[in-house]
């Protein structure tokens, strides 16, 4: 298969390092080899979300950690914010499990008034708010800080994804008391597919429902709290764990780690910056107008007159050897869409997608 250069949303390209943990030997996913492992990875997590809280790795998708805190909380009343397409996966999740939804819809791109916001929930009572931070459908930052304050004052749950943000945009945990935050290994932490993260707050404890009242075994937080609690010594989860895909994160932790988590959110807003730059100049639109809402991962733009996104990915593939994105949904023909997190927030590959982008644009 030939190689291409990954400027994609997702998954990301991957740094030859955390490849080659892909090749070490395998060992059982329990006991005492694979134990200490298995905490140290789970202390290095903590330090990425910058938490004190329980942290959780799950063999998954980012979407299954969301849909099993959402399980998790069974009968709840929830008020969702949605301005994009993983703003709307998360009203579906959340449908199937809250007893009562409420949500804000914007459209994509568009920024929520925390004015009206805070007009919901003085207007009826709710357990929770849920939000995607980095909205990679739009290259739309959602900011956490005034929502932070709303949930606190509220004193309702603070639910945020962050499958596109954690690892590549600044986010503490435990400052902004967010109670479930969810995110994924192949996006802006840098490694392969397979597995998501979740931290868990002690509010967001003692308001779940009970493991004999959720739905489902995998994808109930009190299934994983009670084997983490009971098989402690030798198991503490309760399943087989991919350990190649462990090995590979956990080298990713350390390579986040090692840069610093400011100076690595500092290079993706540096690298977005960049591309941004370099995109408005060649009369390429924006698709997020409010410059202080562009998201340091992802970048989604909008071609001028009848050029496709289709056209611009194709051309891109057989000529540079780059694989960008279309849009999704209703923005799937209109919109383009460039990732640029982990390995792949390096100035010297988002010149290359500049300049096939520019070539494109000077050929049709």
């Amino acid at each position: 298969m030939k190689r291409y250069q990954l400027s994609l949303p997702g998954p990301t390209e991957c740094d030859p390092e955390i490849l080659n943990e892909l090749n070490r030997p395998n060992i059982p996913h329990y006991g005492d080899l694979w134990l200490d492992y298995y905490l140290q990875t789970l202390t290095k997590l903590q330090k990425i979300y910058q938490t004190n809280n329980s942290v959780y790795i799950i063999p998954s998708s980012g979407s299954g950690a969301i849909d099993a805190t959402f399980a998790s909380l069974q009968g709840k009343k929830g008020l969702i914010l949605n301005n994009g397409t993983f703003g709307e996966r998360l009203s579906v999740i959340s449908s199937h499990y809250l007893s009562e939804i409420t949500v804000i819809h914007k459209s994509p791109g568009e920024c929520f008034e925390i004015k009206e916001i805070e007009a919901y929930l003085e207007k009826d009572k709710y357990d929770l708010l849920a939000v995607v931070h980095g909205e990679t459908s739009t290259g739309m930052l959602n900011h956490l800080e005034d929502l932070s304050q709303l949930c606190q004052k509220e004193h309702i749950l603070f639910i945020v994804d962050a499958i596109s943000t954690l690892g590549g945009v600044e986010l503490s945990v435990d400052r902004l008391g967010i109670d479930f935050c969810i995110s994924a290994s192949q996006k802006a932490l840098g490694s392969i597919p397979g597995l998501s993260t979740l931290s868990i707050s002690s509010k967001g404890w003692d308001r779940m429902s009970l493991e004999e009242d959720i739905s489902g075994w995998y994808f109930n937080l009190r299934t994983w709290q009670r084997y983490e609690k009971e098989w402690r010594d030798w198991h503490p989860f309760p399943m087989t764990l991919p350990v190649h895909l462990f090995y590979a994160f956990n080298k990713a932790f350390d390579m986040i780690l090692e840069e610093g988590l400011e100076q690595r959110w500092a290079r993706h807003k540096k690298v977005a910056g960049l591309l941004c730059h370099h995109l408005e100049e060649s009369g390429v639109s924006l698709l997020v107008k409010d410059k202080k809402c562009l998201l340091p991962t992802v970048t989604s733009a909008v071609l001028p007159g009848a050029m496709t996104s289709e056209d611009l990915q194709k051309y891109m593939k057989e000529e540079y050897g780059i694989l960008i994105a279309g849009g999704v949904g209703p923005l799937r023909k209109r919109v383009f869409r460039v990732g640029h997190m982990a390995y792949s927030a390096q100035e010297h590959l988002v010149k290359r997608v500049i300049s096939g982008i520019r070539s494109f644009l000077s050929n049709h």
